[in-house]
């Protein structure tokens, strides 16, 4: 009985360490599968907010931000602080020629390239749907066509048929270049070596 007990053992034995053996490379290949799924998924991630801040919010930031400073030291040089601006004001000739020219060199081709930018990489924008805010800048950007279409007739005081959407739109820029920012900074950091 010894010695059947003996022999029993000197079969099952390597039948269990291989067994063991198989059930490891089993274990550790399905860990090392989940691991690079998990890479891929994290390095897709971070190439998608890589496009989302080149292609359409960084380019966004810049044009928005240079639009509200030129927009700014504009009514800064030009109309005093109570006055509501070209469009509420009545505006002297000189005042209206210069407009215009504001208008046409600046305001109107920074918004044509916000809305160019938004209308290319619109497919990259943060939410599920389109926001109402860029849809108003769109809007607006599109109105200049018809106001240089019709320059000379049209007083500064009929500027654009529909309105900026004003400060709304930048903050919106900025905040979502920001939280793609932070998104990006968090997926590059993680687990990154000290």
């Amino acid at each position: 009985m010894l010695q059947r007990n003996t022999m029993e053992a000197a079969i099952i034995t390597p039948i269990v360490t291989a067994g063991a053996s198989m059930a490891i490379a089993i274990m550790a290949y399905w860990l090392n599968h989940q691991g690079e799924v998990h890479r891929s998924l994290r390095k897709a991630r971070i190439d998608w907010v890589n496009t989302q801040l080149k292609d359409p919010y960084g380019p966004l930031l810049v044009l928005a931000e240079t639009n509200e400073r030129a927009w700014r030291e504009y009514r800064r040089a030009y109309f005093p602080p109570d006055s509501g601006g070209p469009a509420e004001s009545p505006l002297s000739e000189s005042m209206s020629t210069r407009w215009h020219m504001w208008v046409e060199t600046v305001f109107a081709p920074r918004a044509r390239q916000i809305r160019d930018i938004v209308t290319a990489h619109g497919d990259l924008i943060i939410e599920r749907e389109m926001p109402a805010v860029v849809i108003d800048f769109c809007a607006h950007a599109a109105s200049y066509d018809a106001l240089l279409a019709d320059w000379d007739t049209t007083s500064a005081s009929n500027s654009t048929l529909i309105r900026h959407p004003g400060s709304r739109f930048l903050s919106y820029v900025r905040e979502s270049y920001a939280t793609l920012k932070a998104e990006q900074e968090l997926l590059l950091n993680w687990r990154r070596p000290d």
